[in-house]
C-alpha cells in the first residue's frame, strides 16, 4: 500500500515469535514473508513525526480482513518507556483492539512491551505464557503471538491465519 511502511508481518503457523527481547528490540524476519522491524527503528520513527498506524487481521474462520486504524501511533525509548504503545483516534471494523473498549486487562494502548525474557506486563506471567506484544493482563490481540494465541478476542471469531501492522505519516 502506496505511503506505509510494514513493521510487522505474520503469516501463518510456520514461524516461531517466541523470540527474546534482543530481537524484537533489533528486528528480523523478511519483508517477503515473517517480519518484525525493531523496536528501536519504530522508535525512532515514530519520534521524529506524528504517524497513524493501521493493522489488516485475517479471520481464519472465514478468510475475512478486518482493519483497525489509530491516526495516532508512537513508540517510546527503551531506557525509559520499555518502547511503550500510544495509540489514539480509533476507526474500523476489527473491534478496537488495542484500545478494548469492555475489559481493561485488555488494554494494550499504555502497556510496554514484553518477551518471555522481558515480561513488562502487568500480570507478569503473559510474555512466558503467550508469546511478545503490549500485555496488560494479557490480551485482546496479539499479533506477535504463535499458533492458537495468534488471534483477537474482538473479532467475531478469535483465530487468526495472517496479519500485518504498517505506519504511514500523518497528514497535519
Amino acid at each position: 500500500m502506496f505511503g506505509w511502511i510494514i513493521f510487522h508481518q505474520h503469516l501463518g503457523d510456520s514461524f516461531n515469535w517466541n523470540l527474546p527481547w534482543a530481537d524484537y528490540k533489533a528486528g528480523f524476519g523478511d519483508i517477503t514473508s515473517n517480519f518484525w522491524l525493531g523496536l528501536e527503528r519504530i522508535h525512532l520513527l515514530t519520534n521524529v513525526q506524528p504517524y497513524r498506524l493501521r493493522m489488516e487481521m485475517e479471520q481464519e474462520s472465514d478468510g475475512k480482513w478486518f482493519t483497525d486504524e489509530y491516526w495516532t501511533f508512537h513508540i517510546g525509548d527503551e531506557p525509559n518507556d520499555q518502547y511503550r504503545l500510544d495509540v489514539a483516534g480509533y476507526s474500523g471494523d476489527g473491534g478496537n483492539s488495542l484500545q478494548h473498549p469492555s475489559n481493561s486487562n485488555w488494554m494494550h494502548d499504555g502497556m510496554m512491551f514484553t518477551t518471555y525474557d522481558h515480561d513488562n506486563s502487568n500480570s507478569g506471567t503473559c510474555g512466558n505464557s503467550f508469546g511478545s506484544w503490549w500485555f496488560n493482563g494479557c490480551y485482546a490481540v496479539c499479533l506477535a503471538c504463535n499458533g492458537a494465541y495468534h488471534r483477537s478476542y474482538v473479532l467475531p471469531t478469535d483465530y487468526l491465519v495472517n496479519s500485518r501492522m504498517m505506519i504511514k505519516p500523518r497528514e497535519m
